[in-house]
């Protein structure tokens, strides 16, 4: 097969991605803690991975996958709740590499923990929901005074580099690692990250820790999404399930907006 052939595909894989993730994070940045965390909880860099992966395998890879990724959403909740705990306490690089680690660690035992199945991972979600709960009543620690820094030239062109990465390297070794591990890698929070560094860097811990709670808010839309996907990928077909996925993904983000706009101020 040409070079040509197989670059072009990975190409536009990488480019889709980036600029889904730069339109969100750079909303983000303009929308404030609350809607900042809720629009990059958004499956803004697993669903462009999803798709790809639809693109080159069958359904009852996609729906394995998705089974998966709910394990490693799981593992989001938590590292969402040691965000929230730590970013107002520690540096920017601190806070990015632990809890990048956190996740990293955590996912990969729990995913050769068990032969995992939809209640199990049902099960595990429910439960990271309860600990991240109670991880998060206590009072966020005062922060620093919040701080502006002006954009760097770079800033875009990272996140979308950050991103591209992680949905050229998802797709491209899906074919070799199989779709328990695919599932995992592709709801890694990159786009969390992301906007981790950027707040952390430009506003303080503080309002990273705002942002997560917020994104702790609209992670069950992911989670509902996942199952979604699960269900009904051999079923109705693997493009179905994930279009159907999307829309349960925005409704409970819809949903969500709602009631904050209807909050008394």
């Amino acid at each position: 097969m040409p070079l040509d052939a197989l670059l072009l595909p990975l190409i536009v894989k990488v480019v889709a991605a980036a600029l889904v993730v730069v339109a969100a994070s750079l909303a983000a940045e303009k929308a404030g803690p609350f809607y900042g965390g809720m629009i990059t909880a958004l499956p803004v860099s697993t669903g462009p991975a999803f798709v790809m992966l639809a693109m080159e395998h069958g359904d009852g890879f996609v729906a394995d996958a998705a089974l998966s990724g709910m394990v490693g959403n799981a593992t989001i909740v938590l590292y969402l709740a040691l965000l929230v705990r730590i970013a107002p306490r520690w540096g920017m690089p601190a806070t990015v590499i632990a809890s990048s680690v956190f996740w990293i660690v955590v996912a990969s035992t729990l995913r050769s923990a068990v032969e995992w199945t939809l209640p199990l991972a049902l099960l595990l979600t429910l439960a990271c929901y309860g600990i991240a709960a109670w991880v998060v009543s206590a009072p966020i620690p005062a922060d620093t005074a919040v701080q502006t820094a002006r954009s760097r030239w770079y800033d875009i062109p990272a996140r979308a580099g950050l991103v591209g990465l992680l949905v050229a390297t998802v797709t491209t070794l899906s074919h070799s690692i199989g779709p328990a591990a695919t599932g995992i890698a592709a709801v890694f929070p990159i786009a969390l990250t992301s906007l981790t560094v950027i707040l952390h860097g430009r506003m303080g811990g503080g309002v990273v820790a705002a942002a997560m709670r917020s994104a702790l808010l609209t992670n069950p839309g992911l989670a509902l999404a996942l199952t979604t996907a699960h269900l009904l990928a051999e079923p109705a077909g693997r493009f179905a399930a994930l279009g159907v996925a999307l829309a349960v993904s925005l409704s409970w983000a819809g949903g969500l907006l709602v009631w904050r706009l209807r909050r008394p101020a």
